[in-house]
């Protein structure tokens, strides 16, 4: 025989043998409740409750346990909240992760931008150094030049005075 014919024989053994809010023996006992209970695990134990549930028959419902139905959906409900709660940590940790990110990168930015301008202040200070110390060789070179030049013709004039006091000397007694 195939077991769709056992089934209304089952239902009524299983009808007769429970009374109403007592636990299917198969059934897998309920986990301790707590306020951390995970919601993974209380799904679980759903899923394993409707795959235990005996078929009514010529249809497609199922028969569970009421009283155990309801306290998984109690512990559910109980449970829904923590794991809100839970979520709202990890989104302000992760907001917060991310307010922190922007602000060093604006501050990288903002030492950045200093860095870019204490460049530019340098760049311009060496090229005005470099532009004064070529107008000061330039006025040294002309003031070297000016003073040679007046040397020169010093020496011009005392070479044309020793020349013409050497003559003045040489024509007399000659």
């Amino acid at each position: 025989m195939s077991d769709r014919s056992h089934e209304p024989e089952q239902l009524l053994e299983s009808l007769l043998s429970r009374h109403e809010g007592q636990r299917d023996p198969q059934a897998e006992p309920a986990a301790p409740q707590s306020d951390h209970e995970d919601l993974d695990m209380l799904i679980d134990e759903l899923e394993v409750v409707v795959g235990q549930a005996k078929r009514v028959p010529f249809g497609h419902r199922l028969m569970v346990g009421e009283a155990q139905m309801l306290e998984i959906v109690d512990r559910l409900r109980s449970a829904v909240p923590a794991e809100v709660r839970q979520a709202r940590r990890i989104l302000d940790e992760q907001q917060r992760i991310i307010d922190e990110a922007h602000e060093q990168a604006r501050r990288m930015l903002h030492e950045r931008g200093l860095m870019a301008e204490l460049d530019v202040e340098r760049e311009r200070t060496i090229a005005g150094a470099e532009h004064e110390a070529e107008r000061i060789r330039s006025d040294a070179d002309a003031y070297v030049r000016g003073v040679l030049n007046d040397l020169a013709d010093r020496l011009t004039k005392i070479q044309a005075s020793v020349h013409n006091g050497l003559e003045a000397l040489q024509s007399p007694h000659e």
